[in-house]
């Protein structure tokens, strides 16, 4: 059933999505300011969600996902507030050459930023947004997604500048992500680390063979356990949250502090290794790229992608707030978390072999076994 997003339920939001990003996705501070700009401009604004059934079932009306590709270090503070309304008019104009209608707008991937910018474009655009998620989690790449494993074509994709510039990518092969991936990237780059894009134009058929549907409602309810629970107490209301929703969940630090961080800013990624001393004296090494990949206690690995790695400072006392990897720093008090993605992510081989060349870039045994923690 449709439902209007105001400014509390976009709050929490935001705070879900940061926790579903796990490290990527961009931070809770660049949604926030989404939303502030949002009500400077109209103090009464909404923005109209709609569940998948509420979709037309004209296979040529159709939606994009909308986000900002880039390095999260290199970019912090950028809003990408233009350059998201310049990927949606781009891709609807792509549509059309196409014979397509484009009617909504949906996230495509989880993230304080990433999560929240689809909703303002949409909002901008008049568009109502879809109660899904392209990944239900944060991804490093285009071809690392539920999407493109489930056979959806990520071409064409859009690419749009702050300044209005589009550029509209079509690969040979539609579902070459890698291809799109290094267009992308390389115009990422020349855009000074950072531009928004639009891709994965879909159907309602589509979106319910491929997408993470509800997304968007667990984001709220998660944002609203983090926003109403004292920090302290964050991690135990999440157990029970899952819990009751029975979905895996594993406190894998409860409290403690980032001792060392390393981490290199380069072609569109942040890559390192996050170290962690819990209180109890035990240190666990967090790798990422963008998004944290793998979780390691001594020589054992705890858990590993699909799974949501969730980093949750704890400096603030009223509450917890999930950080990307762009946010950490040394001496921060943070609690450690895994929970299990989007049963999708579980349903073929492919859903985790599709991060094979990231996790060996990661030093990870050849990118095998996947771990899990439950």
């Amino acid at each position: 059933m449709a439902r209007e997003l105001r400014r509390e339920e976009l709050t929490s939001i935001v705070y879900g999505s940061s926790f579903y990003g796990g490290g990527g996705g961009g931070s809770a501070e660049e949604g926030l300011a989404l939303i502030e700009a949002m009500y400077a401009e109209d103090p009464d604004a909404f923005i109209k969600m709609i569940d998948i059934v509420e979709m037309e079932d004209d296979p040529n009306v159709v939606s994009t996902m909308i986000a900002a590709l880039g390095s999260p270090v290199a970019t912090k503070g950028r809003t990408f507030q233009d350059e998201s309304v310049n990927a949606v008019k781009g891709m609807s104009e792509e549509a059309r050459f196409l014979g397509k209608e484009l009617k909504y707008v949906y996230s495509g991937e989880m993230g304080g930023g990433n999560t929240m910018l689809p909703l303002y474009a949409a909002w901008k655009c008049g568009l109502p947004i879809i109660d899904t998620d392209g990944n239900g989690r944060a991804v490093p790449e285009l071809n690392t997604g539920l999407l493109p494993v489930h056979g959806v074509p990520t071409s064409p994709v859009i690419l749009a500048s702050e300044a209005g510039d589009t550029i509209v990518a079509r690969t040979e092969d539609p579902m070459d992500g890698a291809a799109c991936e290094k267009i992308a990237r390389y115009m990422c780059q020349a855009f000074d680390q950072g531009i928004g894009f639009a891709a994965w134009m879909m159907n309602k058929d589509q979106h319910k063979d491929a997408s993470a549907l509800g997304q968007m409602t667990l984001a709220i309810e998660v944002g609203d356990v983090l926003m109403k629970t004292p920090a302290a107490e964050a991690v135990e209301k999440l157990q029970s949250y899952f819990g009751e929703k029975k979905i895996p969940f594993s406190p894998i630090v409860s409290a403690g502090t980032i001792v060392d961080i390393q981490i290199d800013s380069a072609g569109g990624f942040d890559t390192g290794v996050t170290t962690v001393r819990a209180d109890n004296g035990e240190e666990f090494k967090v790798v990422f790229q963008n998004e944290n990949l793998y979780v390691e206690a001594g020589e054992k690995t705890l858990v590993t992608i699909p799974s949501i790695i969730s980093t949750l400072d704890l400096s603030d006392e009223k509450h917890a707030v999930p950080v990307s990897n762009s946010e950490t720093y040394v001496g921060q008090r943070i609690a450690l978390t895994a929970v299990k993605a989007d049963d999708r992510w579980y349903d073929m081989p492919e859903c985790y072999e599709c991060w094979n060349e990231v996790m060996v870039s990661a030093d990870y045994r050849n990118a095998k076994p996947e771990v899990k923690f439950w």
